[in-house]
C-alpha cells in the first residue's frame, strides 16, 4: 500500500501527463476528483463497496466502467483506471491530498492561482480589486478569487491558496496575543 503523499504525487503525475495539452479535460478531472472525495466521504454504500476486499476487483471494474460512462469526461478509460488504482491502493482516503497536489500542479500549468479570501464583513469592490492586484504582483500569476464573509474573523481578512495561507484577521491577532500572555 502506498503512503498518502507518494500516492498523490503518482496520481497527479499520471493525470497531468495523460491529459497534457487538454486544459478543459484537466479541469474536468479536478472536478471529478472532488466528486469522488465527496462520494467516498458521504456515501456509505460506495465507501463499503470500494473497501470490501471480498468483492473481486473484476466486479469493481465493471461497476466503474458503467459509472464513468455517466460522467462528462472525454477520457473515460483514464477515469476508470484511476478508480481501480485508488481501490487497489486504498487511496480514496487520500483524495484530499490528491486534490490539493493536482490543483497546485494544474495552477502551475495554467499559470493561474485560485484564492479564497474571507473577510469579517463585505469588502468594497475597490479593496477587492486591490487585494487581487497585490496577489497577482506577488505571485506573478493570474489570480482567480472567491470572496466570502466570515464574521468570526472580527476584522481583517484571510487569504487561502493551494500553496499558502495569509491570516490578517483580528481573531488571529487575538489568538497570538493570548498565547503570549
Amino acid at each position: 500500500m502506498l503512503k498518502g503523499t507518494v500516492l498523490a504525487k503518482r496520481v497527479v503525475k499520471v493525470l497531468l501527463n495523460k491529459l497534457k495539452g487538454n486544459t478543459a479535460e484537466q479541469i474536468k478531472f479536478l472536478e471529478f476528483l472532488k466528486i469522488l472525495k465527496e462520494l467516498y466521504r458521504r456515501n456509505k454504500a460506495f465507501r463499503d463497496f470500494v473497501l470490501n476486499t471480498e468483492i473481486p476487483i473484476a466486479d469493481k471494474e465493471k461497476f466503474f466502467e458503467r459509472f464513468v460512462q455517466s460522467l462528462d469526461l472525454e477520457d473515460k478509460e483514464l477515469a476508470k483506471e484511476l478508480l481501480v488504482f485508488l481501490t487497489k491502493n486504498h487511496g480514496f482516503k487520500y483524495l484530499s491530498l490528491v486534490i490539493r497536489a493536482y490543483q497546485y500542479e494544474l495552477e502551475n500549468v495554467l499559470g493561474t492561482v485560485k484564492a479564497e479570501i474571507e473577510s469579517a464583513s463585505e469588502l468594497p469592490q475597490e479593496i477587492k480589486d486591490n487585494l487581487v492586484k497585490v496577489l497577482e504582483n506577488k505571485l506573478g500569476k493570474k489570480v482567480e478569487t472567491t470572496f466570502a464573509v466570515n464574521p468570526e474573523l472580527i476584522g481583517g481578512f484571510v487569504v487561502k491558496t493551494t500553496s499558502f495561507v495569509v491570516d490578517a484577521s483580528v481573531k488571529d491577532l487575538l489568538k497570538d496575543l493570548a498565547m503570549k500572555i
